[in-house]
């Protein structure tokens, strides 16, 4: 249930994200055969120990599932021109940030770093493994942000103008505080299965007693998840969303759904006008800027590859 403590590795499976793992050796000796170089990129090694330091994580991090040795190579390789490509324009991250962030990650795991770095070296992954990881990827967020910040705040203002077209200085919206409710059911669940997840949550539903004693609620039936509170405008959930919400009173749960976890409710925990559009411009601002990056990220990645020269040893 969620008011109890998550596992070690389901926490770590939500904060280290493939996107952040390790591409790097710890300080202990290693055999010959563990030293052997992998890849060759650009002229630089990529040796077969850091490839099984990245499988690790890749394993920890997925829970147990997609850590392939291609897989760990590829993103090795990425890594790589990363790197030497944050390097030759100078923005390359301190050891301190790499640090911090490292920090950041062990204390969202409710650990100290000394005990993160125990935790994930009793897993066969080598702190320094994140550590490089981060190096690369904070590094490379920089530089792409950096390089493309002009097209970036370019398509931002387009959004923020879009989202105010037309509007009036006073325009109004509906700022929504959500909880989900889910009754968790297997990945390959029959259909008489969902069915009675879906009967068990309407009778649930007519018993639900509000946000604040939703957890203890929960903890009475079977197989029940209640998630964190999270804040929506109707601009973010869309028309169709907002007007199923606008059925609903504040305390109620909305029809029960069938989604990827099992059968879903929403509950409303807080209804409420926002006097104008000024917060929702601001965040769907940020959202595309995010976007932007990240399509930006791939096509300059996607060029450094066509031009880098790759040997894959074993």
């Amino acid at each position: 249930m969620l008011s109890h403590p998550r596992p070690l590795r389901s926490r770590l499976r939500r904060l280290v994200l493939p996107a952040v793992v390790g591409a790097a050796l710890s300080g202990a000796a290693l055999p010959a055969s563990a030293q052997s170089i992998a890849v060759v990129v650009n002229g630089q090694p990529i040796l077969s120990s850091e490839v099984t330091g990245r499988v690790a994580l890749m394993n920890l991090a997925g829970g147990g599932k997609g850590g392939s040795v291609a897989a760990a190579r590829q993103e090795l390789i990425d890594e790589k021109l990363k790197l030497t490509e944050a390097k030759r324009y100078n923005m390359v991250v301190s050891d301190e940030q790499v640090e911090a962030a490292f920090a950041s990650i062990a204390q969202r795991t409710k650990l100290s770093p000394a005990q993160f770095t125990q935790a994930i070296g009793q897993r066969g992954v080598p702190a320094r493994t994140l550590k490089d990881r981060l190096k690369a990827e904070i590094s490379w967020a920089q530089l792409v942000r950096r390089k493309f910040a002009a097209q970036i705040a370019a398509r931002e203002k387009d959004i923020v103008s879009s989202v105010g077209a037309g509007g009036k200085p006073d325009n109004r919206a509906t700022q929504y505080t959500l909880r989900q409710v889910v009754f968790v059911l297997p990945k390959n669940a029959s259909e008489a299965q969902v069915n009675q997840r879906r009967a068990e949550a309407n009778a649930a539903r007519g018993r639900f007693p509000g946000c604040e004693q939703a957890v203890q609620f929960a903890s009475s039936l079977r197989d029940v998840a209640v998630k964190e509170p999270i804040t929506r405008s109707t601009a973010q959930l869309g028309k169709p969303i907002s007007d199923n919400l606008a059925k609903v009173k504040v305390g109620g749960l909305t029809s029960p759904e069938r989604s990827e976890q099992g059968v879903e409710m929403i509950a409303i925990c807080e209804r409420k006008d926002i006097a104008d559009d000024s917060m929702i411009r601001r965040q769907a601002a940020e959202e595309l800027g995010s976007k932007q990056a990240e399509e930006q990220s791939k096509k300059y990645l996607d060029q450094l590859k066509s031009r880098a020269i790759i040997e894959v040893r074993g």
